[in-house]
């Protein structure tokens, strides 16, 4: 969710200018709009809710104030910055911080089974911090009380190592805004956390492939897509409980899965 080499107004400015000289993608100009006139019919998700999903929903996650369906108009794209769910849990436990998915990065279990839901969509997850986002988004409610938050387990950058995103992670996050659209009338945006807080934020990072995704999305065509990674299993055979899958979790520096 956050990457602590790309924190701070200094380091924002070379950000851009690294990225300018390399040719490289600027996660601060993620995003885009969902046409009214093209929303799908229902979508399904597969999705499981993680063990941890009521103590989220009821601990780090709050009322939006009004009627889910009128709030929502935004979902908020996001990277972990860390290699496990597990790691993006515990963090969220020791600090205020939460999302409604958890999309599983290739060393899990799960990936290519089915996503984690961490926290109920009637309520707002703190995904964002308090920045000034109406420029973006235009007037409104807090931006954590009209959106949506998305997690990919992805690492963005370890030095010189650009941990690439799995195609059955863009698959399943083109699914989970196109299950969104379906299900709320006024969901207009898709945005990254960069571009909504570039000064302190950098997810889902310069390596996250925005444009296949975002086609994915607007011509719908991952609905017609069946990727190799998902077999006849079903879900409920994969564990659901994180803490028996063994998991190698490494914490690197800086902040996890913070608004």
């Amino acid at each position: 969710m956050t990457n602590s080499a790309f924190s701070g107004n200094a380091t924002h400015s070379s950000l851009a200018t690294r990225l300018a000289t390399s040719g490289s993608v600027n996660p601060e100009t993620f995003h885009f709009t969902l046409p009214a006139d093209q929303r799908p019919d229902f979508v399904p998700l597969k999705e499981e809710l993680h063990p941890a999903f009521g103590w989220l929903t009821k601990n780090r996650a709050r009322s939006r104030g009004r009627d889910v369906f009128e709030s929502i108009d935004t979902i908020v794209i996001h990277a972990t910055a860390g290699y496990a769910t597990k790691h993006a849990v515990d963090t969220w436990k020791e600090r205020k911080a939460s999302a409604h998915w958890i999309i599983p990065d290739e060393n899990e279990a799960e990936h290519g089974h089915f996503i984690w839901a961490m926290v109920a969509e009637s309520k707002a997850a703190y995904h964002v911090g308090n920045v000034d986002y109406a420029s973006i988004l235009g007037e409104g409610l807090n931006v954590n009380d009209r959106s949506l938050g998305v997690e990919l387990v992805n690492t963005q950058n370890v030095q010189y190592f650009r941990d690439p995103y799995s195609q059955w992670q863009i698959d399943m996050l083109a699914r989970i805004v196109l299950y969104a659209w379906a299900k709320y009338p006024n969901l207009k945006h898709v945005i990254s956390h960069a571009k909504l807080d570039p000064a302190r934020r950098s997810d889902p990072g310069e390596n996250f492939p925005w444009e296949a995704f975002k086609h994915k999305v607007l011509s719908q065509s991952v609905l017609n897509e069946r990727h190799p990674l998902v077999f006849e299993t079903s879900a409920s055979s994969v564990t659901s409980d994180t803490d028996s899958l063994n998991l190698a979790v490494t914490t690197r520096a800086g902040h996890c899965c913070e608004p």
